[in-house]
Protein backbone atom coordinates (compact mmCIF):
# COMPACT_ATOMS: atom_id res chain seq x y z
CA UNK A 1 0.00 0.00 0.00
CA UNK A 2 1.38 3.22 -1.43
CA UNK A 3 0.28 6.58 0.83
CA UNK A 4 1.29 8.88 -2.22
CA UNK A 5 0.13 6.54 -5.41
CA UNK A 6 0.26 9.42 -7.69
CA UNK A 7 4.25 9.04 -8.16
CA UNK A 8 4.06 5.73 -9.15
CA UNK A 9 3.09 7.32 -12.70
CA UNK A 10 6.73 8.05 -12.82
CA UNK A 11 7.43 3.87 -13.68
CA UNK A 12 5.99 4.65 -17.20
CA UNK A 13 8.94 7.00 -17.99
CA UNK A 14 11.38 4.13 -17.76
CA UNK A 15 10.22 2.89 -21.27
CA UNK A 16 11.04 6.05 -22.68
CA UNK A 17 14.23 6.04 -21.01
CA UNK A 18 15.69 2.68 -22.54
CA UNK A 19 14.40 4.23 -25.60
CA UNK A 20 16.70 7.35 -25.39
CA UNK A 21 19.42 4.89 -24.14
CA UNK A 22 19.02 2.55 -27.16
CA UNK A 23 18.97 5.63 -29.68
CA UNK A 24 21.86 7.22 -28.16
CA UNK A 25 23.46 3.92 -28.72
CA UNK A 26 22.69 3.46 -32.11
CA UNK A 27 23.60 7.37 -33.00
CA UNK A 28 27.10 6.35 -31.24
CA UNK A 29 27.98 2.92 -33.09
CA UNK A 30 26.60 4.09 -36.26
CA UNK A 31 28.71 7.29 -35.74
CA UNK A 32 31.90 5.67 -35.31
CA UNK A 33 31.54 3.54 -37.79
CA UNK A 34 31.29 6.06 -40.38
CA UNK A 35 35.04 7.48 -39.04
CA UNK A 36 36.75 3.85 -40.04
CA UNK A 37 38.11 1.31 -36.93
CA UNK A 38 35.41 1.13 -34.47
CA UNK A 39 37.80 -0.54 -31.86
CA UNK A 40 41.05 1.92 -31.81
CA UNK A 41 38.66 5.05 -32.66
CA UNK A 42 36.83 3.98 -29.26
CA UNK A 43 40.08 3.76 -27.06
CA UNK A 44 41.23 7.23 -28.86
CA UNK A 45 37.89 9.09 -27.87
CA UNK A 46 37.29 7.11 -24.65
CA UNK A 47 33.60 5.62 -25.29
CA UNK A 48 33.02 2.94 -23.26
CA UNK A 49 32.32 -0.72 -23.69
CA UNK A 50 28.71 -1.48 -24.97
CA UNK A 51 28.92 -3.78 -22.14
CA UNK A 52 29.75 -0.93 -19.46
CA UNK A 53 27.28 1.69 -21.28
CA UNK A 54 24.34 -1.13 -20.73
CA UNK A 55 25.36 -1.94 -17.33
CA UNK A 56 25.17 1.75 -16.39
CA UNK A 57 22.25 2.76 -18.15
CA UNK A 58 20.41 -0.10 -16.24
CA UNK A 59 21.74 1.25 -13.12
CA UNK A 60 20.59 4.87 -14.08
CA UNK A 61 16.82 3.21 -14.57
CA UNK A 62 16.64 1.26 -12.13
CA UNK A 63 17.44 4.07 -9.51
CA UNK A 64 15.04 5.91 -11.35
CA UNK A 65 12.44 3.55 -10.63
CA UNK A 66 13.48 3.23 -7.23
CA UNK A 67 13.26 6.85 -6.10
CA UNK A 68 9.58 6.99 -8.20
CA UNK A 69 8.43 4.25 -5.47
CA UNK A 70 10.11 5.83 -3.01
CA UNK A 71 8.29 8.96 -3.59
CA UNK A 72 4.75 6.87 -3.33
CA UNK A 73 6.03 6.05 0.44
CA UNK A 74 5.24 2.08 0.60
CA UNK A 75 4.04 0.95 3.38
CA UNK A 76 3.49 -2.29 5.04
CA UNK A 77 3.04 -4.12 8.38
CA UNK A 78 1.43 -2.30 11.34
CA UNK A 79 2.84 -0.40 14.44
CA UNK A 80 1.07 1.48 17.64
CA UNK A 81 2.14 5.20 17.19
CA UNK A 82 0.73 7.65 20.13
CA UNK A 83 -1.04 10.02 18.93
CA UNK A 84 -0.52 14.09 20.03
CA UNK A 85 -3.48 15.48 20.93
CA UNK A 86 -4.78 17.75 23.39
CA UNK A 87 -8.92 18.20 24.34
CA UNK A 88 -11.38 17.81 27.18
CA UNK A 89 -11.63 14.94 30.24
CA UNK A 90 -15.40 14.88 30.61
CA UNK A 91 -16.89 11.99 33.31
CA UNK A 92 -20.56 12.12 34.09
CA UNK A 93 -22.09 10.61 37.32
CA UNK A 94 -25.66 9.52 36.11
CA UNK A 95 -27.40 8.62 39.55
CA UNK A 96 -28.94 5.31 39.20
CA UNK A 97 -30.98 5.16 42.89
CA UNK A 98 -34.63 3.89 42.21
CA UNK A 99 -35.69 8.01 42.80
CA UNK A 100 -34.86 8.55 39.48
CA UNK A 101 -37.76 6.76 38.20
CA UNK A 102 -40.08 9.35 38.97
CA UNK A 103 -41.77 11.25 36.80
CA UNK A 104 -41.83 14.93 38.28
CA UNK A 105 -39.32 15.38 35.19
CA UNK A 106 -40.96 13.62 32.07
CA UNK A 107 -40.78 11.26 31.22
CA UNK A 108 -38.89 10.34 33.99
CA UNK A 109 -35.88 11.68 35.57
CA UNK A 110 -33.98 8.99 34.48
CA UNK A 111 -34.81 9.17 31.17
CA UNK A 112 -34.30 12.91 31.27
CA UNK A 113 -30.66 11.91 32.23
CA UNK A 114 -30.17 10.33 29.08
CA UNK A 115 -30.59 12.85 26.98
CA UNK A 116 -28.25 15.42 28.97
CA UNK A 117 -25.77 12.55 28.15
CA UNK A 118 -27.10 11.92 24.79
CA UNK A 119 -26.39 15.74 24.22
CA UNK A 120 -23.33 15.88 25.86
CA UNK A 121 -21.64 12.90 23.86
CA UNK A 122 -23.39 15.07 20.77
CA UNK A 123 -21.12 18.08 21.45
CA UNK A 124 -17.98 16.67 23.23
CA UNK A 125 -16.72 14.75 19.90
CA UNK A 126 -12.59 14.24 20.06
CA UNK A 127 -12.58 14.25 23.24
CA UNK A 128 -12.37 11.75 25.87
CA UNK A 129 -16.52 11.10 28.21
CA UNK A 130 -16.74 8.67 30.60
CA UNK A 131 -19.81 7.50 32.68
CA UNK A 132 -20.49 5.65 35.92
CA UNK A 133 -23.77 5.00 37.46
CA UNK A 134 -24.03 5.72 40.99
CA UNK A 135 -26.77 5.13 44.04
CA UNK A 136 -25.90 3.32 47.39
CA UNK A 137 -22.42 1.97 45.17
CA UNK A 138 -20.72 3.39 41.57
CA UNK A 139 -20.26 1.23 38.68
CA UNK A 140 -18.63 2.14 35.27
CA UNK A 141 -20.82 2.22 32.71
CA UNK A 142 -18.25 2.44 30.24
CA UNK A 143 -14.39 4.14 30.67
CA UNK A 144 -13.33 7.36 29.30
CA UNK A 145 -13.09 6.59 25.78
CA UNK A 146 -13.04 9.21 22.59
CA UNK A 147 -15.29 5.87 20.49
CA UNK A 148 -18.05 8.11 21.81
CA UNK A 149 -20.04 5.93 19.22
CA UNK A 150 -19.74 2.88 21.13
CA UNK A 151 -20.17 5.14 24.34
CA UNK A 152 -23.77 5.99 23.04
CA UNK A 153 -24.83 2.48 22.58
CA UNK A 154 -24.40 1.62 26.49
CA UNK A 155 -26.74 4.56 27.33
CA UNK A 156 -29.39 3.66 25.12
CA UNK A 157 -30.53 0.34 27.84
CA UNK A 158 -30.69 2.49 30.71
CA UNK A 159 -34.06 2.67 31.88
CA UNK A 160 -36.40 2.62 34.94
CA UNK A 161 -36.67 -1.20 35.34
CA UNK A 162 -32.37 -1.28 35.67
CA UNK A 163 -32.30 1.55 38.53
CA UNK A 164 -31.50 -1.09 41.40
CA UNK A 165 -28.57 0.78 43.72
CA UNK A 166 -30.79 1.96 46.44
CA UNK A 167 -30.16 5.58 47.89
CA UNK A 168 -27.68 8.14 46.62
CA UNK A 169 -24.77 8.32 48.29
CA UNK A 170 -22.52 11.08 46.51
CA UNK A 171 -19.88 11.30 48.53
CA UNK A 172 -18.42 8.03 47.67
CA UNK A 173 -19.24 8.25 43.79
CA UNK A 174 -16.96 11.75 43.92
CA UNK A 175 -14.53 9.18 45.62
CA UNK A 176 -14.89 6.79 42.98
CA UNK A 177 -14.78 8.86 39.91
CA UNK A 178 -11.64 10.29 41.25
CA UNK A 179 -10.19 6.69 40.55
CA UNK A 180 -11.84 6.49 37.38
CA UNK A 181 -9.00 9.20 36.07
CA UNK A 182 -5.38 8.13 35.42
CA UNK A 183 -3.53 8.04 38.29
CA UNK A 184 -2.03 11.75 39.42
CA UNK A 185 -3.82 13.32 36.16
CA UNK A 186 -7.15 14.76 37.95
CA UNK A 187 -6.26 18.39 37.60
CA UNK A 188 -7.90 20.41 34.92
CA UNK A 189 -10.24 17.60 34.01
CA UNK A 190 -14.53 17.87 34.57
CA UNK A 191 -16.70 15.75 36.24
CA UNK A 192 -20.94 16.25 35.25
CA UNK A 193 -22.67 14.98 37.89
CA UNK A 194 -26.76 14.06 36.89
CA UNK A 195 -29.42 13.42 40.24
CA UNK A 196 -31.67 14.41 42.39
CA UNK A 197 -29.28 15.19 45.89
CA UNK A 198 -31.31 12.49 47.60
CA UNK A 199 -33.13 12.65 50.65
CA UNK A 200 -31.51 15.67 52.85
CA UNK A 201 -29.63 14.28 55.64
CA UNK A 202 -27.26 16.85 57.41
CA UNK A 203 -24.13 13.99 57.91
CA UNK A 204 -24.65 12.21 54.16
CA UNK A 205 -24.51 16.05 52.75
CA UNK A 206 -21.78 17.21 54.91
CA UNK A 207 -19.70 14.04 53.34
CA UNK A 208 -20.56 14.71 49.80
CA UNK A 209 -19.46 18.15 50.32
CA UNK A 210 -16.19 17.60 51.56
CA UNK A 211 -15.71 15.18 49.23
CA UNK A 212 -15.91 17.99 46.77
CA UNK A 213 -14.20 19.66 48.28
CA UNK A 214 -11.05 17.61 48.41
CA UNK A 215 -11.38 16.72 44.54
CA UNK A 216 -11.10 20.44 44.29
CA UNK A 217 -7.80 20.55 45.80
CA UNK A 218 -6.65 17.84 43.36
CA UNK A 219 -7.62 20.07 40.47
CA UNK A 220 -11.33 18.81 39.68
CA UNK A 221 -14.67 20.96 38.36
CA UNK A 222 -17.37 19.67 39.89
CA UNK A 223 -20.51 20.86 37.57
CA UNK A 224 -23.97 19.70 39.10
CA UNK A 225 -27.37 19.05 37.44
CA UNK A 226 -30.47 18.89 39.62
CA UNK A 227 -32.79 16.20 37.77
CA UNK A 228 -35.93 16.41 40.01
CA UNK A 229 -38.26 19.02 41.35
CA UNK A 230 -38.71 20.86 44.55
CA UNK A 231 -42.44 19.81 44.81
CA UNK A 232 -41.15 16.16 44.27
CA UNK A 233 -42.80 12.84 43.38
CA UNK A 234 -43.71 9.25 43.73
CA UNK A 235 -40.90 6.61 43.50
CA UNK A 236 -42.80 4.03 41.28
CA UNK A 237 -41.42 0.69 41.01
CA UNK A 238 -41.71 -2.13 38.41
CA UNK A 239 -42.55 -5.59 38.77
CA UNK A 240 -41.61 -8.03 36.28
CA UNK A 241 -44.78 -8.32 34.68
CA UNK A 242 -44.82 -3.94 34.78
CA UNK A 243 -47.22 -3.55 37.41
CA UNK A 244 -46.28 -0.68 39.14
CA UNK A 245 -46.19 0.60 42.75
CA UNK A 246 -44.62 2.78 44.92
CA UNK A 247 -42.03 3.32 47.27
CA UNK A 248 -43.98 3.68 50.96
CA UNK A 249 -43.48 4.47 54.56
CA UNK A 250 -45.47 3.78 57.47
CA UNK A 251 -48.18 3.10 54.74
CA UNK A 252 -47.88 6.47 52.77
CA UNK A 253 -46.35 7.39 49.78
CA UNK A 254 -42.67 8.54 49.68
CA UNK A 255 -42.50 12.09 47.53
CA UNK A 256 -38.79 11.93 46.42
CA UNK A 257 -37.72 16.20 46.08
CA UNK A 258 -34.65 18.00 44.68
CA UNK A 259 -32.20 18.86 46.85
CA UNK A 260 -30.95 21.77 45.22
CA UNK A 261 -28.90 23.01 48.30
CA UNK A 262 -26.27 20.33 48.30
CA UNK A 263 -25.80 20.22 44.70
CA UNK A 264 -25.38 23.90 44.64
CA UNK A 265 -22.78 23.52 46.99
CA UNK A 266 -21.36 20.68 45.63
CA UNK A 267 -20.52 22.68 42.56
CA UNK A 268 -19.67 25.67 44.46
CA UNK A 269 -16.91 23.95 46.48
CA UNK A 270 -14.99 23.40 43.01
CA UNK A 271 -15.94 26.17 41.21
CA UNK A 272 -18.28 24.38 38.87
CA UNK A 273 -21.58 25.98 37.88
CA UNK A 274 -25.29 24.05 38.92
CA UNK A 275 -27.90 23.69 36.61
CA UNK A 276 -31.81 23.61 36.70
CA UNK A 277 -32.36 19.99 34.75
CA UNK A 278 -36.22 21.27 34.26
CA UNK A 279 -34.93 23.68 31.81
CA UNK A 280 -31.70 22.99 30.93
CA UNK A 281 -29.79 24.92 28.43
CA UNK A 282 -27.37 22.57 26.76
CA UNK A 283 -25.53 25.23 25.21
CA UNK A 284 -24.95 27.11 28.26
CA UNK A 285 -23.63 23.88 29.88
CA UNK A 286 -21.46 23.18 27.27
CA UNK A 287 -19.96 26.60 27.42
CA UNK A 288 -19.43 26.22 30.85
CA UNK A 289 -17.73 22.56 30.19
CA UNK A 290 -15.49 24.25 27.12
CA UNK A 291 -13.62 26.64 29.62
CA UNK A 292 -11.79 24.19 30.91
CA UNK A 293 -8.43 23.89 29.55
CA UNK A 294 -7.56 21.18 27.22
CA UNK A 295 -5.10 18.85 28.56
CA UNK A 296 -2.84 16.06 26.98
CA UNK A 297 -4.52 13.03 25.78
CA UNK A 298 -1.63 11.29 24.72
CA UNK A 299 -0.89 8.95 27.26
CA UNK A 300 -4.35 7.62 26.24
CA UNK A 301 -4.94 7.73 22.57
CA UNK A 302 -2.83 5.36 20.47
CA UNK A 303 -3.26 4.59 16.92
CA UNK A 304 -2.50 1.32 14.53
CA UNK A 305 -0.57 2.76 11.93
CA UNK A 306 1.37 0.92 8.73
CA UNK A 307 4.73 1.15 9.07
CA UNK A 308 6.69 3.22 6.59
CA UNK A 309 9.10 1.44 4.21
CA UNK A 310 10.27 4.26 1.62
CA UNK A 311 13.88 4.28 3.40
CA UNK A 312 14.30 1.14 1.50
CA UNK A 313 13.75 2.04 -2.08
CA UNK A 314 15.71 5.26 -1.52
CA UNK A 315 18.62 3.83 0.09
CA UNK A 316 18.69 1.21 -2.59
CA UNK A 317 18.50 3.87 -5.13
CA UNK A 318 21.11 6.26 -3.65
CA UNK A 319 23.50 2.78 -3.47
CA UNK A 320 22.74 2.29 -7.83
CA UNK A 321 23.25 6.25 -8.42
CA UNK A 322 27.21 5.86 -6.66
CA UNK A 323 27.32 2.86 -8.50
CA UNK A 324 27.17 4.26 -11.48
CA UNK A 325 29.46 7.03 -11.02
CA UNK A 326 32.47 4.30 -9.95
CA UNK A 327 31.69 2.42 -13.08
CA UNK A 328 31.62 5.54 -14.76
CA UNK A 329 35.19 6.61 -13.28
CA UNK A 330 36.63 2.86 -13.97
CA UNK A 331 35.40 3.37 -17.38
CA UNK A 332 37.86 6.24 -17.57
CA UNK A 333 40.88 4.74 -16.10
CA UNK A 334 41.04 1.98 -18.10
Amino acid sequence: MAAEPLYLWLLLLVVPLIVVFWYSWRRSDTALKQLGDTPLIAQLVQVSPRRRRRLRAALMITAWALIAVALARPRWGFGEEAVKRSGLQVLVLLDGSTSMAAQDIRPSRIEAGKDVVSNLLDNLEGNQVGMLMFGSSSYVQFPLTTDLAAARSLVEPINTRSLTLGGTNIDSAINDALHTFPLGEIEGRTLIIITDGGDPDPEKDTKAVEAAREAAKAGLTIHTIGMATTTGAPIPVYDNLGEISYVEQNGQRVTSKLNQPLLEQIASATGGTYFDGQDLDVNRLMRVINQAAPVDLEAQLNRRTQTERFYLFAGLALVLLISDVLVGKRGRMS
